[in-house]
């Protein structure tokens, strides 16, 4: 109940509902964030091959009109080594006018119980207590490693003088012989299904990285141009990073391969430095959970430090649901647009 006593009714996304989401969910962004999320919606919430034919939205209504949404991406996920049914919570917003009224709780109550495994990124501190009272379990700390290729001013001066200091202790892990795809045919696409199902049971928990999901994701974004840098051992592909390519900031995305080969991560991770170098770009970022692969970026060059992570799990099962988790900037809602500016303040 909100306001006078009249009721929030909570229902699926309808195809009707379309334009007056990317409506409300463009209130605070920055300029050009509407045209930008109808260009991605179609993408984000229609094509993911890992879709379980879920309503795409859970939509709260008053009086005839949206006033309250949450966005639903299934995912098929690892959960303490076993296959589990999860769901990335994403794009949650009240309308202004019918905050502190109880509509965000409801909202967050409801989208919970969506998968036995929930996940979130990018969550304002502001929803903590709406979140900790459901169950959700906030990740204490999220490595974050930046390579400083063209930094300027003082600060960036030392803060290359760094970057290069470091990279000297990973020169014996250049030159191995790497791969760069700039497209994903199907005999890469059927390699990348290999990678992972080799590769799947040293990471206890991961949003599962099979071929069509990583085409999906990377090679058919509407916007942002990826690249794959790959290892071989003979034949047979060994280890990948994707790298979002940007002449401000660079983003390594994804990983896959073996878990703690730090070695074939450094290898990679050089060749992305040398060659997103000579396109100009002004510094290299990485976030990650995966203690390796942050140490194979150290190797290299990359200097790290620790921020308060806003990534959230709920899980039904007992233990801790933070445990082992490989967790990259690819994963999160799937669009990688700059954040909002008050996030999931907008739900309280």
């Amino acid at each position: 109940m909100v306001g006078g006593g009249t009721s929030v009714t909570f229902r699926r996304f309808a195809a009707g509902d379309e334009e007056a989401a990317i409506e409300l969910l463009s209130i605070g962004r920055p300029d050009g964030y509407r045209a930008l999320k109808t260009q991605l919606f179609d993408w984000q919430f229609r094509r993911c091959p890992h879709d379980d034919g879920r309503s795409p939205f859970l939509v709260g209504e008053l009086d005839g009109r949206i006033v309250a949404l949450n966005g639903l991406m299934p995912v098929r996920a690892r959960f303490r080594g076993k296959p589990i049914e999860a769901c990335w919570s994403c794009d949650t917003y009240v309308s202004g006018e019918h905050r502190g009224k109880g509509i965000g709780k409801q909202l967050i109550a409801q989208v919970t119980n969506s998968a036995p495994l929930m996940l979130g990124y990018g969550i304002s501190a502001m929803s903590d207590p709406i979140f900790e009272k459901q169950g959700w379990r906030l990740h204490p700390a999220i490595e974050i490693v930046f390579f400083h290729v063209a930094e300027r001013g003082l600060y960036g001066t030392f803060k290359n003088a760094v970057s290069r200091l470091a990279s000297l202790r990973g020169v014996r892990t250049r030159g191995a012989d790497c791969e760069i795809w700039d497209a994903l045919t199907p005999q890469r696409e059927a390699e990348l299904d290999e990678l992972w199902a080799r590769s799947a049971g040293g990471f206890p928990s991961a949003v599962q990285r099979d071929g069509a999901y990583l085409r999906w994701k990377y090679f058919e974004h509407p916007v942002h141009r990826y690249r794959v840098y790959a290892l071989r051992s003979g034949a047979q592909l060994s280890a990948i990073l994707i790298v979002r390519l940007d002449p401000d900031e660079t983003v390594i995305a994804d990983y896959a391969g073996p878990a703690d080969d730090e070695r074939a991560i450094a290898s990679l991770a050089a060749e992305v430095v040398r060659d997103v170098s000579a396109l100009g770009t002004a510094r290299i970022k990485c976030e990650s959970t995966h203690k390796p692969l942050l140490g194979a970026l150290r190797c290299v060059g990359f200097v790290g430090s620790q921020y308060a992570s806003r990534f959230r799990v709920r899980a039904d099962a007992g233990g801790d649901p933070l445990d082992g988790w490989l967790l990259m900037p690819g994963d999160s809602d799937g669009d990688l647009l700059a954040p909002a500016s008050t996030p999931y303040s907008q739900v309280a």
